[in-house]
């Protein structure tokens, strides 16, 4: 399996997430301080609890992507060892984070870190969540939000940016969920619209696909002179 990992982007963002970590708390303590000092400003510290808030969530998404180990991209490409050279694993290089071109078809992997236990509500349509405790949850972890959404959301650009390059003879675009955290468990996952996997079944996930529509020799090649590979 040949594996492409955009290295300037992960190092970029990790700097980035430190840097706001770091701003956001400079800013809370910078607000703290003004409220004992300077009572009068009494609006300021009001302002600094919410930039600084925002600040640290922002440097926090990009941790849990760019920094917390272990890393999606390196989850991932870890799963797929042994695969053979008919595989290709994109990572943050195009419209989707994580791309997964072979024999079985593309795939758009969108991926999640949370621990715990998660399992399907078919009549809210989305995930339940249940582990962390609550300061997990506030402070160290954020929501699992909406994957299925995001997964949709990400094959559709990647299908988008795919039909502009080869036009009809573009393959189909499949979503994929993977959690990355071994600590997460499942419960009921009948009827979930996009496949959910941990991310050690994603190995022996993709050796039991049948062959399907897929890039050429040919596209590939031309795609990553497109992506200046």
């Amino acid at each position: 399996m040949r594996e492409i990992t955009n290295e300037p982007r992960i190092k970029r963002n990790a700097l980035l997430s430190k840097a706001m970590s770091v701003v956001g708390l400079l800013v809370l303590i910078s607000g703290l301080v003004v409220s004992f000092l300077r009572p009068e400003w009494s609006i300021l510290p009001f302002y600094t609890l919410i930039a600084g808030f925002l600040l640290s969530n922002v440097g926090m998404y990009l941790a849990n992507r760019y920094v917390r180990q272990p890393r999606p991209d390196v989850a991932i490409s870890n799963a797929l060892k042994g695969l053979d050279d008919r595989y290709r694993i994109y990572h943050y290089r195009m419209p989707a984070s994580h791309v997964l071109i072979g024999p079985p078809g593309v795939y758009a992997l969108v991926t999640r870190f949370q621990g715990g236990i998660i399992s399907w509500d078919p009549q809210r349509k989305r995930f339940a969540h249940k582990g962390p405790n609550l300061f997990r949850r506030v402070f160290a972890q954020e929501s699992i939000g909406n994957p299925i959404a995001d997964a949709g959301s990400e094959a559709h650009r990647l299908a988008k940016y795919l039909g502009k390059q080869f036009g009809e003879q573009a393959p189909p675009v499949f979503p994929l969920l993977v959690f990355t955290n071994p600590k997460i468990e499942t419960g009921v996952l009948k009827n979930v619209p996009v496949p959910v996997l941990k991310v050690k079944r994603l190995n022996p996930y993709m050796r039991k696909r049948p062959k399907g529509y897929t890039l050429s020799d040919q596209q590939l090649e031309t795609l990553e002179k497109q992506l200046n590979l």
